[in-house]
Order: structure tokens, then C-alpha cells, then sequence
């Protein structure tokens, strides 16, 4: 295990693309290929759809849907690019020294936030169970 990540994921993107030119120059093969990206982005972008609705990572898979489109279709490309423009962005600010010192700042302020609201909490009603008993009452044998 002497080889690094990127030569794992280099070999992998290089057996994609060979096995993707020979699809290229067969037609149906092209077509059937299209057919199936399109299917299965689509599906993770209605599935993400589903969990806009519903509990669960929605925009997460609908970028991970277009992602996939976007292997092969340039609609979908330009609809990525705006999330391309902010994830660039918000990467810039995650690792800025300029605006260091404002994340720790929020930080600071929103753990203290956190903890005196736990204590208000705490002080004013206890730290009971009471809430909880329907749980409590299935634990017990």
C-alpha cells in the first residue's frame, strides 16, 4: 500500500475514459451509454426532489445528480456552474487567512450562545426526563 490516493483515483478515471472513447465510436453503444447516465442522474435528481419534500440530503443529491448528467450532457454542466461559483467561493473563505479571524470569532460567540442557553435550560426546568417517558417506559424490562 505504498501508492497514494491519486494514482488509485487517476487509474480509475483512465479505465472510465478508455471504456467511454470505445463506447464513442459504436453508436448504439453511445446512445445506450447517454440512455443510462441519463436514467440514473435523473432518478438521484428526483430522489433529491423526494427529500426536499421529505427528511433527508435533497440539494446534496440533486447536485450529485447533475454531477452524473453532467458527465455527458452540457445542460447539465451549465446548471452546475453556478454551484461551481459558490462552492469556489465558499472554499476561498474556508481557507482565507483574512477571514480567520471572524470564524473564530462566531465560533467563539456561537459556543458560548449554545452553553448559556444549556444552562438557562437547565437551571430553569432541571435535567429531568420527564419529556422522555414514553421512551423511558419501552427501556425498562
Amino acid at each position: 500500500m505504498t501508492e497514494d490516493r491519486s494514482s488509485i483515483a487517476n487509474r480509475f478515471y483512465d479505465k472510465y475514459m478508455s471504456a467511454r472513447r470505445v463506447a464513442r465510436n459504436n453508436r448504439a453503444l453511445d446512445a445506450t451509454w447517454r440512455m443510462i447516465i441519463l436514467v440514473v442522474g435523473l432518478s438521484i435528481v428526483c430522489i433529491g426532489i423526494f427529500f426536499l419534500l421529505f427528511p433527508g440530503p435533497g440539494w446534496g443529491a440533486i447536485i450529485l445528480g447533475l454531477i452524473v448528467l453532467a458527465t455527458e450532457f452540457a445542460w447539465a454542466r451549465r446548471a452546475l456552474h453556478p454551484v461551481r461559483i459558490v462552492t469556489s467561493r465558499l472554499a476561498t473563505l474556508a481557507i482565507s487567512d483574512e477571514y480567520r479571524y471572524r470564524r473564530m470569532v462566531l465560533t467563539l460567540v456561537g459556543t458560548v450562545i449554545v452553553v448559556i442557553a444549556g444552562y438557562a435550560y437547565w437551571a430553569r426546568y432541571g435535567a429531568t426526563m420527564d419529556g422522555f417517558g414514553f421512551v423511558l417506559d419501552k427501556l425498562q424490562p
